[in-house]
């Protein structure tokens, strides 16, 4: 796939960001630089402090269910100390498995509750704000193989990893002011931004830099 990449400076990022993350007392200042003032019922309600107490609640959910897929697979393939009781006994284990794994819905409601938050989509857009104001304009279009990006939102819905989101609200459930800028830039997830890559100083996004307010 084809993405952009840049140079960027590190500390303008953190820079930009944490002037951004400032004005949580400022909803509608923060709007402006965001120039989304058309979006300013949704930056009021990811100023404001919000429980993320269902996202930890999920991830319990998706880890039971991968635990789950798991003895299915196991035993399906006999992998298991069940193989010595009989293709009946490993029938009804299956299908006993297979009923559990029906009590948990549908799991695709997860991520999209989580991205669709207030708090997490004025993040996501402080994040690209901060990419937009350190790169050093010598943007150009890379073939990359979509395998190389990391997306820690993503995979730690992928993978069920309850520490990884235990780290996660830990940070975003803070008052806007107190968040981390490099948490933000490292840990999190933008619209446009993909990675920054710190140690290359090589940002990576989808789309060229939109026009946002002044400071």
């Amino acid at each position: 796939m084809y993405i952009i990449t840049a140079t960027f400076e590190a500390e303008q990022a953190f820079a930009r960001a944490g002037e951004l993350l400032a004005l949580g007392d400022a909803p509608e200042r923060l709007a402006e630089r965001l120039g989304i003032m058309r979006d300013i019922a949704t930056v009021k309600q990811g100023v404001a402090n919000t429980s993320f107490e269902r996202l930890l609640e999920d991830i319990m959910k998706l880890k039971q269910f991968i635990a789950i897929e798991k003895q299915i697979e196991e035993v399906q393939g006999d992998k298991t100390m069940l193989r010595f009781l009989g293709a009946k006994f490993k029938e009804k284990q299956i299908a006993k498995l297979q009923q559990e794994r029906r009590k948990f819905g549908s799991l695709i409601e997860a991520p999209r509750w989580f991205y669709k938050q207030p708090r997490v989509q004025l993040l996501s857009a402080i994040r690209d704000y901060a990419l937009d104001g350190s790169q050093q304009g010598d943007a150009v279009w890379t073939d990359i193989d979509e395998k190389k990006l990391v997306f820690p939102i993503a995979n730690m819905f992928e993978a069920a990893d309850l520490e990884a989101a235990k780290v996660l609200v830990t940070h975003i459930e803070k008052p806007l002011k107190d968040i981390d800028p490099q948490f933000l830039l490292e840990k999190f997830e933008g619209n446009r931004s993909i990675m920054f890559d710190f140690k290359t100083s090589m940002a990576s996004y989808y789309a060229p830099a939109p026009s946002h307010g002044t400071a």
